[in-house]
């Protein structure tokens, strides 16, 4: 019984490890598709030129695209703004707090960055919903002819569709990163104390000897073989 059940937790250890490596590859990912996500201009663009981001906009077909250039054009635009680099800076965050597992225990460093994944879904989907209240800013209107969540001559973008998709993998990060918490297998030590020691019994049996014969009894042996022969 011992046996078999470290063999269960070995190979249920090697599986928990391998999720969990998918678990930071995947968070890794998300990260640098956040961050592709934040600082391109093109949310929401006309095919006649002219676009819109987050902090920058452009209303020609030719405009020079710098990452680190600022040019704030309504309220809404810079909360979203706001929103989406919060949520940035706690993917970041959450992936340099899987170098805790050095310092913490497994458990406690999962539920750390599954909490960060959580506040990052929360001011993703929030940075995603009121943006388009921005699309009422005159200038917006000025080449989309757009209204609050129509935007009119403009299209969605592919960075836009992108933050949206990522809203719901911070979500499915953040719950995944709660079950390898809650399942995270216990230790040998532990797993002895949940089996149970195991019994050996190290009675020994008494081994039966053949029974003495006299004389007599054997005597009477041999005459009761003769007459059966």
């Amino acid at each position: 019984m011992q046996q078999f059940s470290l063999s269960y937790h070995s190979i249920y250890t090697r599986n928990w490890r391998v999720v969990g490596a998918i678990w930071v590859l995947c968070g890794l990912c998300t990260t640098v598709l956040q961050t592709l996500a934040l600082i391109h201009p093109t949310w929401i663009g006309s095919d006649e030129g002219g676009y819109f981001g987050l902090y920058d906009y452009c209303g020609t077909s030719e405009c020079p695209w710098s990452p680190f250039r600022v040019r704030p054009l309504s309220m809404w635009f810079e909360i979203s703004a706001f929103l989406v680099l919060a949520a940035t800076v706690l993917s970041f965050l959450a992936i340099f707090s899987i170098l805790l597992l050095v310092l913490l225990r497994d458990r406690h460093a999962f539920i750390l960055c599954s909490w960060l994944h959580f506040f990052a879904f929360v001011f993703m989907l929030a940075g995603c919903v009121l943006y388009p209240y921005g699309w009422e800013n005159p200038r917006v209107r000025e080449i989309c002819e757009s209204k609050k969540y129509q935007l009119g001559l403009c299209q969605i973008r592919w960075p836009y569709l992108l933050a949206m998709v990522l809203v719901f993998d911070q979500l499915c990060l953040c719950c995944l990163g709660f079950a390898l918490a809650l399942k995270k297998p216990p230790k040998i030590p532990e797993l002895s104390s949940l089996t149970g020691p195991t019994v050996i019994s190290n009675t020994i049996q008494p081994v039966p000897r053949p029974r003495k014969m006299s004389l007599q009894d054997s005597f009477y042996s041999h005459s009761g073989s003769r007459l059966e022969l």
